[in-house]
């Protein structure tokens, strides 16, 4: 009859916190992975970029009214900063994220703008490294004195 002797009540509180400490630490860890998995910053998505993107991201950034905001070619507007050395402050990857999730006052064009608009836009942008040179004011030769 001792094979059939119920369990000590010490074993069976020292089973119940093992399986409490258990399920709380699964609890947690579940918590910390998917807590962490919203925290990660966006995939970015890496574009082989093209020479002749170049043509056509300065046709976008017109057809697009990117030039409202930012001027024409990029020579600064109203609201938006001048971009004429934006490919000499931001590299590729820095402007396509500015251009897909915007930020400060612009607005976010990753829903609005197609993946081969966004790349053509980034190449046109990334090469703007030197200010445009000024337009130099035509000379006026001086009048010829007059005779009165």
């Amino acid at each position: 009859m001792d094979r059939y002797r119920k369990t000590p009540n010490s074993l069976l509180r020292h089973a119940e916190i093992f399986a409490r400490a258990t399920a709380t630490t699964c609890f947690v860890a579940l918590v910390v992975t998917l807590t962490r998995g919203l925290a990660q910053p966006p995939i970015l998505i890496v574009h082989a970029y093209a020479n002749d993107d170049k043509k056509s991201g300065a046709t976008l950034f017109h057809e697009k009214g990117c030039e409202h905001c930012h001027g024409v070619d990029g020579r600064g507007g109203e609201l938006g900063p001048d971009l004429s050395t934006v490919g000499k402050r931001l590299n590729k990857q820095k402007i396509e994220l500015q251009i897909r999730n915007g930020g400060a006052a612009m607005p976010a064009f990753g829903d609005v703008l197609q993946p081969d608009e966004i790349k053509a836009l980034v190449d046109f942008l990334h090469a703007k490294r030197k200010a445009p040179k000024q337009a130099a004011l035509p000379k006026v030769a001086p009048s010829p004195p007059t005779k009165e």
